[in-house]
C-alpha cells in the first residue's frame, strides 16, 4: 500500500458505509481485539557527529486490544512489530574514510493510547494518541563470534555460533487520525494515518515515522 492510495481508500470505506444496512446497536462497553497490517514510509535519520541511516519502508504487523468504554471512548493496548531494511553512513571521528553498509532491524513496540471517537454511529472518523516503549535490534554485531554447545531433548548434542548485536530501546509516541466502520454486530474495521515518534538519544532530534494502519477487529 502506497501513502498516495490512503485517500482513494478512505473514499471507499466511506462509500461503502452510506450504502450500508441501516444502523447497528449503538456500541456499548466491552472489547475490540484484531490484527493491523501497518505500511511505515521510509526515513532519512541523523546523528550525532554526523553519520546517518536510510531507512526504507516496508510492511508491518500488530496486535491491538481496546476497552470500549462508550461509543466514543476507548483505551487501546497494542504491540507493533517490524522489520526493515536500512542503510547506513558512518563517519569516522578524525581521519580516515567513512564508509556504508546495509542492514536489518527489527523493532517490537507495546503500548497504550486513547481512541476518541466523534460520532456515535456505525461510521466515524476518531482521533487516536499514544506512548509506548520500543526494542530495536540493529543487527551490527557488537562483540566477537562465540560458540556454545548442549543436549538439546529433541536433538541431542547441539553447537552452534552466536554473536551478540547493537540494540536500543526508547520511548515513543503518536498521534493519529482516521476512520471506523462497525461493519456488523461482530466486525470492525478501521483504516487510520498516524505520526509515531522514537527518543532515540544519539539522533539529532526524534525521527518521526509515517504509518497507515488497516486492521480487522471482533467486537466483544
Amino acid at each position: 500500500m502506497k501513502p498516495n492510495r490512503f485517500t482513494q481508500l478512505l473514499i471507499t470505506l466511506a462509500a461503502s458505509a452510506c450504502c450500508a444496512s441501516p444502523a447497528l446497536a449503538e456500541r456499548e462497553a466491552g472489547w475490540d481485539f484484531g490484527g493491523d497490517l501497518i505500511y511505515q514510509g521510509s526515513k532519512d535519520v541523523t546523528f550525532k557527529g554526523g553519520s546517518s541511516a536510510s531507512i526504507d519502508d516496508d510492511l508491518g504487523l500488530a496486535l491491538s486490544f481496546v476497552y470500549r468504554f462508550n461509543a466514543r471512548f476507548e483505551l487501546l493496548f497494542g504491540l507493533d512489530w517490524n522489520n526493515v531494511d536500512y542503510n547506513f553512513n558512518i563517519r569516522p571521528d578524525t581521519g580516515g574514510l567513512s564508509f556504508q553498509g546495509h542492514g536489518t532491524l527489527e523493532s517490537w513496540a507495546p503500548r497504550v493510547g486513547v481512541n476518541i471517537n466523534v460520532l456515535k454511529g456505525d461510521f466515524t472518523p476518531y482521533v487516536t494518541g499514544g506512548v509506548g516503549w520500543a526494542w530495536i535490534d540493529t543487527n551490527i554485531p557488537d562483540s566477537p563470534p562465540y560458540q556454545s554447545c548442549w543436549w538439546d531433548p529433541w536433538y541431542g548434542y547441539w553447537c552452534g555460533t552466536f554473536q551478540s548485536t547493537r540494540s536500543v530501546d526508547q520511548m515513543t509516541y503518536n498521534f493519529g487520525a482516521g476512520l471506523r466502520w462497525d461493519f456488523s454486530p461482530e466486525i470492525v474495521l478501521r483504516l487510520g494515518y498516524e505520526k509515531h515518534w522514537i527518543e532515540l538519544d544519539e539522533a539529532n532530534s526524534a525521527p518521526g515515522f509515517d504509518q497507515i494502519k488497516f486492521t480487522v477487529a471482533a467486537k466483544y
